[in-house]
């Protein structure tokens, strides 16, 4: 079995019959189901094939948000000066669609944009004529919290708006335009974000800092806010290469220490698309075999502990949560997303 059939495997293997997927199912603290893991495998899931894998997760995914119907029309009454990280939707739960129990950071935003992102890139129509109105209701909290501090995409800075962030929301709210065929403020969040979070021509991590992330790619990979070849584009790309890439790996950011700094395999598989997609397949090629190298039997981690940015960090993280997350379905939906653009699949 080849691997892009084995992380198929992998992935039905562990979707809950209600249809989360679940973050790694090996991991003390993965057990549940992020909107925004949840969504990018979904959509990787459509584009292999699967669809109905793809759609029993957009069924979850609205039965979370029908469920929280209440919670949303609350909060739209709400003046935005009230409203907080904790008053936000959580971006995690129970793999039955429940709230989760813990004290663990949970109030982010970026996980709806990009669940109304996979829904507009590979729901099929009937059933997005079905959700019409939750489609609506998100896109209107979506427009209502955007400017709202919250965790970033990592699960850190609540007191920063994060451009991450903004970019999943509005690659959601573009989404949803199409949808609904009515206007969003999608436009309005790319300019904030031309207009505030860019320093020395390139995308910034936040408004608390100046850093690069290796998320910042997403604006034009997956998401296509911005072409390939877009300067903005090239100075993040670039950045991201001199800072953050090592030997076929990528960092988060230059400060992380979580289980001490290691590479990334979903964001190397993006900056591997992105190559791709640009024509430096020998760059992109390179990043799949290192990719590769970690896939084993167990599958492939959220990160690989090499070139570490802080090594005392790594057995601290260890020794409080365990080894490293494996299988991470992240980590296999972004390296499908890889191997379909070498193949040129549409």
């Amino acid at each position: 079995m080849n691997k892009l059939s084995r992380s198929i495997k992998i992935i039905e293997k562990h979707q809950s019959p209600q249809g989360a997927y679940i973050a790694s199912p090996n991991f003390s603290q993965y057990g549940y189901c992020w909107f925004r893991d949840g969504s990018f495998v979904a959509a990787t899931m459509a584009r292999a094939g699967k669809v109905e894998s793809a759609e029993k997760f957009f069924r979850w995914g609205f039965q979370v948000i029908a469920d929280q119907k209440p919670r949303i029309e609350k909060l739209l009454t709400t003046p935005g000066e009230l409203i907080t990280h904790k008053d936000l939707l959580p971006t995690r739960y129970n793999l039955n669609g429940t709230l989760t129990q813990d004290d663990w950071p949970n109030g982010q935003s970026d996980g709806y944009g990009t669940f109304l992102w996979a829904l507009g890139k590979y729901a099929p129509s009937e059933f997005i004529k079905e959700n019409l109105e939750l489609i609506e209701l998100v896109v209107r909290y979506l427009e209502k919290v955007w400017k709202i501090p919250c965790y970033d995409v990592w699960e850190e800075n609540p007191d920063g708006i994060h451009t991450s962030t903004l970019l999943s929301i509005a690659a959601g709210l573009k989404a949803a335009e199409r949808i609904l065929h009515k206007e969003t403020g999608w436009v309005e969040i790319v300019n904030f974000i031309e207009r505030k979070l860019v320093k020395d021509g390139r995308l910034r991590k936040s408004t608390l800092s100046d850093d690069v992330d290796a998320s910042l790619i997403w604006g034009a990979v997956p998401f296509e806010l911005f072409s390939i070849d877009d300067q903005l584009v090239v100075n993040t790309v670039k950045a991201i290469d001199e800072k953050l890439y090592i030997n076929g790996g990528v960092k988060r950011y230059s400060a992380d220490t979580y289980f001490g700094g290691g590479s990334w395999i979903l964001l190397a598989s993006n900056l591997g698309q992105y190559y791709a997609k640009t024509g430096e397949r020998e760059k992109a090629e390179f990043i799949k075999e290192w990719v590769e190298f970690h896939f084993d039997a167990e599958g492939l981690p959220e990160q690989v502990p090499e070139f570490l940015i802080d090594e005392r960090k790594y057995s601290e993280w260890v020794n409080q949560w365990g080894e490293i997350a494996k299988p991470l379905l992240w980590s296999h939906a972004n390296y499908m997303e890889l191997l379909l653009d070498l193949k040129g699949k549409a």
